[in-house]
């Protein structure tokens, strides 16, 4: 018998020192493979999370490396061969960009001689226009994908529409077409900037105030609208993608837009 579990014991370890070079090749393997557009999976996650914290990303890890991913890869090779390092900028994630993304010295991305747009101010804090307060939980089970919305600025009155295309924690938004665009572009100054605005949404009959921002981002449902992305519309307890965190400069413009 003690023979027997001796044999066994011997086998196992034997077992294990002969997988171990498998394993070793294995993870050899995945850090020769270049990451592309056609690249899914928790290491797509890791590099989106890696490039989000140093500034080339500013929306949710999605697993799956599509546009926005492959423009902030240029953008990071791009401040790497700026810098004097022989570096392709191609937008593909093999084992030169791989070993300089997740250093601890990483560059980050670089915002010297970049011109931000903070966008047009209003002239009076006069409202031409508020709404009710309605929880986002009660909004959201009202919003229909793919239906346009009428929306309505509460500083100039201007009237324009956005399509409900999706999001969980808050409404996210998009032009039906380049006309509509243009109409949504008017309240920001004919520019997308980080302004945020207080606003007036007309939900099934319903005027409920919300607070909208100018800047596109992250996935676009609707092509051949002249807008990449989508723009970001919060209702009364809306939050963020980022921790499920509230947004103090959108809930001021919510309250604004309910006349309190």
């Amino acid at each position: 018998m003690k023979k027997i579990v001796a044999l066994l014991i011997s086998i196992i370890i034997a077992a294990a020192f002969c997988a171990a070079p498998t394993i070793a090749s294995s993870t050899a393997n995945s850090a020769m493979r270049i990451y592309d557009k056609t690249s899914t999976g928790s290491m797509v996650v890791r590099i989106q999370i890696r490039l989000r914290e140093l500034g080339y990303l500013n929306f949710k890890p999605t697993g799956s490396y599509k546009s926005m991913t492959v423009n902030a890869v240029k953008d990071f090779q791009s401040n790497y061969r700026d810098s004097g390092y022989e570096m392709q900028v191609d937008g593909k994630m093999g084992p030169q960009s791989l070993e300089l993304l997740f250093k601890y010295d990483a560059k980050r991305v670089s915002l010297n001689g970049v011109s931000i747009p903070a966008g047009p101010k209003h002239g009076s804090d006069t409202l031409v226009k508020t709404g009710s307060l309605l929880p986002w939980a009660s909004v959201r089970s009202m919003l229909v994908p793919g239906k346009s919305y009428t929306i309505t600025d509460c500083y100039t009155g201007k009237v324009f529409e956005l399509v409900f295309s999706g999001g969980d924690n808050h409404a996210e938004m998009e032009p039906a077409s380049e006309a509509k665009l243009a109409d949504f572009k008017e309240i920001c100054g004919k520019e997308y900037n980080f302004l945020k605005r207080p606003v007036v949404v007309e939900i099934d009959g319903q005027e409920v105030a919300a607070s909208i921002q100018c800047w596109p981002h992250g996935e676009d449902t609707i092509g051949n609208n002249g807008m990449t992305g989508h723009v970001c519309l919060f209702f009364d307890g809306s939050t963020s993608n980022v921790g499920r965190l509230p947004d103090v400069e959108h809930t001021e413009n919510i309250y604004k837009a309910s006349g309190q």
